[in-house]
């Protein structure tokens, strides 16, 4: 999955410091991220490539000791263009990947957290942690994550397969979690609310941070409970459907480092239980 680069190490830990040459550089322009592409294979700038001030740069983690600052408004230069963020974040080395999408995390929670939601003060940056401070009221921010369920609902040796109005491709059923709520609770309730169906025997497989969306996402795989009959929310699914596994065609190839195509893989290939 995408936050899987062993063996290269993540460290998100509160640092207070400043760049140097060698540092990288991640800049976002809506969902357009800084970098130089050739095929599959991405760079991410350091400092010493571009022509910048560094008096703004945030730092925001290491991978193997090497960090990376989030700088606002970086021009164009030295072969280095604003490109679609979706493909940036499953390009290689995976590495890059991954820090450009969770750099773009932090850079859409301090570009929507100016100012003070309390009393309108313009918000500034902890000092001891990762957070926004409001210096007249006293609100804290933190980064914004939002908790969501991937649904794997699998019959015999069906899987409940379903698309969404906004996406091309097949997936499984997936949503938010809400207030007063587990997530083995929202698990039934999206399945029985998407699709009208009751689900049992609720397990846990796997968590991945996307921030692509500014989410983290807890797999889970169910059994059906009720009649196999879907009743479709034509609010929130274009098409849902049961596929066995002889007749789903899903293999490494489809693996785009998300939970999602793992958990598809590992049903397909019988190795989820």
């Amino acid at each position: 999955m995408i936050q899987d680069i062993a063996p290269h190490t993540f460290d998100n830990s509160f640092k207070q410091i400043k760049p140097s040459s060698k540092d990288f550089v991640l800049s976002f322009q809506g969902k357009t991220a800084l970098t130089k592409s050739k095929e599959d294979f991405i760079q991410c700038p350091t400092f010493q490539d571009l022509s910048i001030d560094t008096k703004n740069a945030i730092y925001l983690f290491s991978i193997d000791d090497h960090p990376y600052f989030l700088v606002s408004d970086v021009p164009e230069q030295n072969g280095f263009t604003y490109q679609p963020l979706r493909p940036v974040t499953k390009s290689q080395p995976d590495y890059f990947g991954f820090a450009y999408a969770t750099g773009f995390h932090l850079y859409d929670w301090y570009r929507n957290r100016i100012y003070c939601g309390r009393c309108q003060t313009k918000l500034q940056p902890g000092t001891t942690e990762r957070s926004l401070v409001c210096p007249n009221c006293g609100v804290i921010e933190y980064p914004r994550i939002f908790p969501a369920v991937i649904i794997a609902v699998t019959h015999k040796d069906q899987i409940l397969l379903a698309q969404y109005p906004h996406m091309k491709k097949q997936v499984l059923l997936a949503g938010f979690v809400e207030i007063g709520e587990t997530l083995e609770e929202t698990v039934a309730r999206e399945v029985y609310e998407e699709v009208g169906l009751k689900v049992k025997n609720i397990r846990y497989y796997k968590s991945q941070p996307w921030g692509i969306v500014s989410d983290v996402l807890a797999g889970f795989y169910c059994e059906l409970d009720s009649k196999k009959e879907i009743r479709l929310d034509t609010n929130e699914l274009k098409c849902a459907y049961w596929i066995s596994r002889d007749e789903l065609r899903y293999g490494k190839e489809n693996l785009d480092g998300s939970l999602t195509s793992e958990m598809i893989y590992q049903f397909k290939m019988d190795t989820y239980r």
